[in-house]
């Protein structure tokens, strides 16, 4: 009876508590900051989601630490070493308080998360529950930690140290490897086409050591055959589920495959684990759906993104002339980290992740460029520099077909996320191509005159011509001079 009302009274006051309610917004808010302009990929979400919940995992394991020795703190007489039972009763009480606590504050968060995520559809990837049930677990293994060191550390600086090392253990694990492994409460990094994380054994491993962790608080009581089994019971499970997790998970094959690709993309496949190449290079790793003039193959799991690849291209599709779209070519995602092996011939490439809100139009720029220097056949110089397009009449061709799918924009070089670890450097909307503000001035002009398709579609061979100006298109198109020629500059796109 006392135990279930220190239990009650402690759960009550810990979720009163400020600070680990206030890191528990800040943990949804950052992640939800974080993820706000790509679509939800569940492959990848929850994972990512684990590594914010070290901040209401600091926080809990402060309040459990200050709830478990509030009994040795401010000049009190009660010492642990007075009335030993009623100690061990605060003790577990507020143990197992800070992790049911702990436990009820995480839950929401990856839950609130997660459903906010669906809503932000369409929604690709493979959810896993054992990767959002890790993240929640965390924290009440934070919070155990925190009341084992109450007891067994009772100083000032045992908490701040603690979530020091596991946020500099957790991130040189994620990005050195090998400190900690699946020892640690999170695994940050995991590829959404890596091989299946071993989520299930370190679930757990978690349970397991929260278990641990609550025995080793009472064991500073007094070593009783209760607690003692408790504490073996514990590391008899935690333990081996945390090997057999280190086991598990992804390894050499992942830290060997940038030399694999330099030597050989083509033998890539060959240094896979058999589960990958099955899903990226087996017969049914694709999924194609026909739209309009336009072949789309989405991996299995991300078919869902088709109709945003369709929204970017069919645009451009639909005004170009009849002739021309037979040469369109098919729209194939590939994979964030077995890409190099998967080039073809006749295809633009799209990935593993898609922009929503503001950073769609990025992405559509980006896909919609690429299909239509495809169809003008156009191929700029290799490397990342790009080349100068200013006074061409194909690059207003170009602007006035980008025009249907994004409003078209002045030149800006930036690097556009198009993978977990991959950027693209790009030198405008229409990729590695820059140009003026009066081609841009004149493509707008066109978007706007009505009889633009029929002048463009009449005159296209001469337009499309490297060799054709724009001062010379301009009767084409119907257009009259506006704007001053611009010097190119940089390499001239030939």
């Amino acid at each position: 009876m006392i135990f279930r009302s220190l239990f009650l009274f402690e759960v009550v006051r810990l979720l009163r508590g400020p600070v680990p309610w206030g890191a528990a917004v800040l943990c949804l808010a950052l992640r939800l900051v974080a993820t706000w302009e790509w679509l939800p990929d569940m492959s990848v979400d929850p994972a990512s989601t684990s590594g914010a919940m070290l901040l209401p995992a600091a926080a809990m394991m402060l309040a459990a630490n200050l709830a478990t020795s509030r009994d040795t703190r401010g000049g009190m007489p009660e010492t642990l070493g007075a009335l030993p039972g009623r100690a061990v009763e605060r003790t577990g009480a507020a143990t197992l308080a800070a992790v049911t606590a702990g436990a009820g504050i995480a839950l929401p968060v990856m839950t609130g998360y997660l459903l906010v995520r669906w809503g932000m559809g369409p929604v690709a990837g493979v959810f896993d529950p054992y990767e959002a049930l890790g993240g929640v677990l965390a924290v009440p293994f934070a919070a155990a930690l925190g009341a084992m060191l109450a007891r067994w550390a009772p100083w000032l600086v045992a908490v701040p140290v603690a979530a020091f090392l596991i946020g500099a253990f957790t991130w040189l694990n994620g990005n050195q490897s090998g400190y900690g492994g699946w020892f640690l409460p999170v695994v940050l990094f995991h590829g959404p086409d890596w091989p299946q994380r071993p989520s299930a054994l370190h679930a757990v491993y978690l349970l397991a050591a929260v278990a641990l962790l609550a025995a080793l608080t009472l064991l500073r009581h007094g070593v009783r055959p209760a607690r003692l089994v408790a504490a073996l019971a514990a590391v008899a499970v935690a333990v081996p589920a945390g090997a057999a997790a280190n086991a598990a998970a992804p390894g050499e094959e992942m830290n060997q495959r940038f030399e694999a690709m330099r030597k050989d993309p083509e033998a890539l496949p060959h240094h896979m684990d058999a589960r990958v190449r099955e899903r990226y290079f087996g017969r049914d790793a694709r999924r194609c759906e026909k739209h309009g003039a336009v072949t789309y193959c989405a991996l299995r799991d991300y078919a869902a993104w088709i109709p945003a690849w369709v929204s970017a291209v069919d645009p451009v599709a639909r005004v170009l002339p009849p002739a021309e779209r037979d040469r369109l070519p098919v729209v194939r995602q590939l994979a964030d980290t077995w890409w190099y092996a998967q080039h073809e011939e006749r295809s633009v490439d799209t990935f593993m992740v898609w922009g929503r809100a503001g950073a769609e139009h990025t992405y559509r720029a980006m896909l919609a460029s690429d299909v239509i220097r495809s169809v003008m056949g156009w191929r700029p110089p290799p490397g990342t520099e790009g080349c100068d397009a200013r006074g061409q009449s194909r690059v207003v061709v170009a602007l006035w077909l980008l025009g249907q799918a994004v409003p078209p924009a002045p030149p800006e070089e930036r690097e556009i996320q198009i993978g977990s670890s991959l950027f693209k450097r790009v030198q405008s909307p229409l990729g590695p191509i820059r140009y003026g503000a009066a081609d841009l001035g004149y493509a707008r002009r066109l978007l706007a005159a009505p009889d633009a398709r029929q002048r463009i579609w009449r005159h296209w061979d001469t337009l499309l011509k490297p060799g054709t100006t724009v001062g010379q298109a301009l009767p084409l198109l119907g257009l009259r001079s506006e704007f001053a020629d611009e010097p190119v500059r940089g390499r001239p796109c030939s």
